[in-house]
């Protein structure tokens, strides 16, 4: 069932084109990523979905309504009263969004702990870390029950260990809400999300569930580790004079795609014989959504 559908949404700043006909359905349930580099629109859409801005065109339905209650909103950078302790701010929350006293409290001690602040409930927020700030976001933006939650770039400036906590708990969230998510991260992406769209300057590159994507945009890679730069850098040349596409990845270290390696495995085996090119170690990499994305962001700008 789809929970999310945008249809055809275009947003203008005087000459500047934010969005350009951005369609997009989400289904129930699932963790949503919204990936591009930074500038390509995802907050755009993003303040859209949450009634912040209006588009210009085109339009949106949660669930198949245009509630704001059904929404849950995290922004970027969130700012809290840092005099009040997590309690206290999620009471007040819980006033905006008509929560009677009692639903209140009873989703307040769920979510502390959900969100693993209970220690930390009853200390002002501005004593907290990045990473407990943003947890502190998510509770706020799911108190009410939303049917959407909508997290912008949530772990981008946080240290590793913070972005590790907020990804482990993002990753529970489907349990409770669909979650669309915007980042530049692609190692979050891939990490928490069940499907993934692509944004570059305004427009839709690309939208499929995780595992597909990576099958088919993505080429597992064969890495060749030399223990001279020297021998890498004529292992390059003499397998390009072959026609068999090479990278260098390091200054010991090339890389080819799979199917290129098995297909011209022979040749490739018989030139570093040929030439004593002495190999440390031969990897397989997995595929990345890395790859996928530089790929569609390359040929873009190239079109």
């Amino acid at each position: 069932m789809a929970m999310i559908e945008i249809n055809s949404i275009t947003k203008h700043y005087r000459t500047i084109e934010a969005l350009k006909g951005v369609s997009l359905c989400v289904q129930e349930g699932t963790i949503f990523g919204f990936l591009g580099p930074n500038g390509a629109g995802k907050t755009t859409l993003i303040r859209i979905l949450a009634h912040l801005i209006e588009p210009t065109s085109g339009s949106f339905s949660i669930d198949g309504k245009d509630l704001k209650q059904h929404i849950g909103y995290l922004a970027q950078q969130p700012a809290f009263y840092p005099w009040m302790t997590a309690r206290e701010l999620l009471r007040f929350s819980g006033k905006l969004y008509g929560l009677t006293s009692l639903e209140t409290e009873k989703r307040i001690h769920e979510l502390l702990s959900l969100c693993g602040i209970q220690a930390a409930a009853d200390r002002r927020v501005g004593t907290y870390s990045g990473g407990m700030i943003q947890r502190l976001g998510i509770a706020q933006a799911i108190l009410h029950k939303p049917k959407v939650v909508l997290l912008d770039e949530p772990a981008s400036a946080l240290d590793p260990i913070g972005r590790k906590e907020i990804l482990t708990l993002i990753s529970r969230l489907h349990e409770e809400t669909t979650v669309f998510m915007s980042s530049h991260i692609l190692e979050d992406i891939q990490r928490v999300c069940d499907e993934v769209a692509i944004i570059a300057d305004g427009s839709i590159v690309l939208q499929q569930d995780m595992d597909t994507l990576l099958r088919s945009h993505a080429q597992p890679l064969i890495s060749l580790e030399f223990d001279h730069p020297s021998d890498a850098l004529l292992c390059q040349t003499l397998l390009s004079k072959l026609s068999i596409e090479v990278a260098r990845e390091a200054h010991n270290r090339i890389v080819i795609a799979e199917t290129e390696y098995q297909n011209r495995y022979s040749q490739i085996m018989n030139t570093l014989n040929d030439h004593d090119l002495r190999l440390r170690s031969l990897n397989k990499q997995n595929a990345t959504l890395e790859d996928v994305f530089m790929h569609h962001i390359k040929e873009r700008s190239h079109a």
